[in-house]
C-alpha cells in the first residue's frame, strides 16, 4: 500500500508525463508546479524521469561532492562564527552586570579583581570584533551561493546543520526558563539574576529565530 507522499509523487510524475505529451514547455511547467508548492529539485527529478523514458536512457548526472563539501564548509563556519560572537556577547553582558550589581562573595564584589574584569571584557570584545565580521562575510557567501544554485536551499548538509543549531538554541532557552523558574520558586530572584536570565533568553531565542527563519525559503519536497 502506497503512502500519501508516494501517491503525491506518482501524481506529479503522471502530471508531468501528461503535460509533456500535450506539448507544455518545460519552463511553463516548472513555474506552474512551483506555484503549487513543489520544489524545483522534485520537479526536475520528475522531468528527468520523463525524458529518460522518452529517450530510452537515463540522463547523465554530475557528482555533487564538490558542492556538498562547499556547503558543509560554509554552514559549519557560519555556525561556528555565530557561536563565537554570541557566546562572547553573552559573557560581555554577564561581566557588565557583575560590575553593576556585584555579588559580595563573587569575584568582583570586593573590587580587588578589577584587572581580571578588564581582561575578560577585552577578550570578549576581541572575540566579537573578529568573529562577527567573519559571520557576516560567510552569510554573504551563502546568500551568493543560494542565488547561483537555488537547489542548495534543499541541501541535506544545510538542513542537518540548521536543525542541530536549532536543537542547541532550544536547549539553551529551555535551561534558562528552568533556571529562572527554579529561582522564582525558591524566592531567590535578584536584579542580577533576572538580567542574566534575560541575556540568555534573548541570545538563545535570537539564534533559534535566526535558524528557524533560514528554513522558511526552502520548499518542502512533496
Amino acid at each position: 500500500m502506497s503512502t500519501p507522499a508516494a501517491a503525491k509523487s506518482e501524481d506529479l510524475d503522471q502530471f508531468v508525463r501528461t503535460a509533456k505529451a500535450k506539448g507544455v514547455p518545460d519552463d511553463a511547467l516548472v513555474a506552474l508546479l512551483r506555484q503549487n508548492g513543489w520544489s524545483e529539485r522534485r520537479i526536475y527529478r520528475s522531468l528527468g524521469a520523463y525524458y529518460g523514458e522518452a529517450l530510452g536512457m537515463v540522463p547523465p548526472s554530475r557528482s555533487g561532492r564538490t558542492e556538498h563539501a562547499r556547503d558543509a564548509f560554509y554552514y559549519l563556519l557560519n555556525f561556528i562564527t555565530l557561536g563565537f560572537w554570541t557566546v562572547a556577547l553573552g559573557q560581555l553582558f554577564f561581566s557588565l552586570i557583575d560590575r553593576r550589581f556585584p555579588d559580595p562573595v563573587g569575584p568582583y564584589g570586593s573590587g580587588a579583581n578589577r584587572g581580571t574584569l578588564v581582561s575578560e571584557i577585552a577578550l570578549q570584545l576581541a572575540t566579537i570584533i573578529v568573529a562577527y565580521p567573519c559571520f557576516v562575510l560567510v552569510g554573504r557567501l551563502i546568500a551568493r551561493e543560494l542565488a547561483r544554485r537555488p537547489d542548495a536551499l534543499e541541501s541535506g548538509v544545510r538542513a542537518w546543520i540548521t536543525y542541530v543549531a536549532l536543537v542547541i538554541a532550544a536547549i539553551v532557552v529551555l535551561l534558562d526558563a528552568i533556571w529562572f523558574l527554579n529561582a522564582l520558586l525558591r524566592g531567590e530572584l535578584t536584579v542580577k539574576f533576572i538580567l542574566d536570565s534575560l541575556v540568555l533568553l534573548v541570545l538563545g531565542g535570537g539564534v533559534f529565530g535566526y535558524y528557524l527563519n533560514s528554513l522558511r525559503p526552502a520548499s518542502a519536497d512533496r
